[in-house]
């Protein structure tokens, strides 16, 4: 009578097993009077799965519109299917997997395009003597990308921006070898031929003061005559007015004061203003001579 019972008892907890794997464990699925068939019970638990890997990524501070647009995509398949199944049809899961499988894919590059935008950070900010602008343009451009989700994009520019960084630090390590082979010539010339150098400028300096000053004596001479013109031409002008007034009439009294009095004052600044450059075109002169 004992073993009758433990056998009972068996069967039962057999059927109760039978019937709980029966049932559709995809959280969010609709309540189904049927037995679902083994391929649509995985494929209602992959979608579960791929739920929680959505909560797990909203957690850890990603975006996920395009992600749930695609696992969105995903179950109204899968109702669509389990619908057709419900009425007899026959049903293909195959789409549902593949978008299943997207999902995988892009739960997995987006974490992968975070790691690498850290790594990377870490590596510009460790890099201080080389101007990174042109690579943090890419570096920019990289996680916008990932913002946008777009994580195929963004790790792309961000091997872009490595190689970047690449070509900058070894242009910056050919210039300093180009500085420092330049340098080292350089001081090899000056070591070897210094005499010869000392010789040169001397002959530059000297001929720079005697160039200088020949031009200055020029220019004086220039100025002087200049000066000397404009006496004469004002002188002219006095003469002429004073006809128009004496003589033709032409002029008023106060008209013929004015203009005498500013040609007066123009001759007295040019008056003054010889002399200076007479005594400073001596003092060149005899520079010149000693030279």
């Amino acid at each position: 009578m004992k073993f009758k019972l433990i056998f009972i008892i068996s069967i039962l907890f057999i059927l109760i097993l039978s019937f709980s794997s029966a049932k559709i464990v995809y959280r969010d699925a609709p309540t189904i009077n049927f037995t679902p068939s083994e391929e649509a019970i995985e494929i209602g638990n992959n979608l579960n799965i791929s739920e929680n890997d959505m909560d797990d990524m909203l957690a850890k501070g990603f975006k996920v519109i395009r992600y749930n647009d695609t696992l969105t995509i995903a179950k109204q398949m899968y109702y669509a299917q389990i619908a057709l199944a419900k009425s007899g049809g026959k049903t293909d899961f195959l789409l549902i997997q593949q978008k299943i499988d997207e999902l995988t894919n892009l739960k997995k590059i987006a974490f992968l395009a975070s790691d690498e935008l850290k790594a990377l950070e870490l590596a510009i900010n460790q890099t201080k003597s080389v101007d990174l602008s042109p690579a943090l343009e890419i570096y920019a451009q990289a996680k916008e990308s990932f913002d946008s989700e777009r994580y195929e994009t963004a790790l792309t520019l961000i091997d872009k921006t490595y190689e970047k960084i690449s070509e900058l630090e070894a242009f910056d390590t050919q210039l300093k070898a180009f500085y420092e082979a330049t340098s080292t010539s350089l001081i090899n010339f000056l070591k070897q031929r210094w005499k010869v150098i000392l010789i040169f400028l001397t002959v530059i300096i000297l001929s720079s003061i005697l160039t200088y000053n020949s031009i200055i004596i020029f220019s004086l001479k220039n100025k002087l005559n200049d000066l000397e013109t404009r006496k004469d031409s004002i002188r002219k002008l006095i003469a002429k007015t004073q006809k128009e007034y004496f003589e033709d009439g032409k002029l008023s009294e106060t008209t013929y004061k004015t203009r005498v009095t500013k040609y007066a004052e123009l001759i007295r600044d040019i008056n003054r203003q010889i002399p200076l450059l007479r005594e400073e075109l001596e003092i060149r002169l005899k520079k010149r001579k000693r030279i």
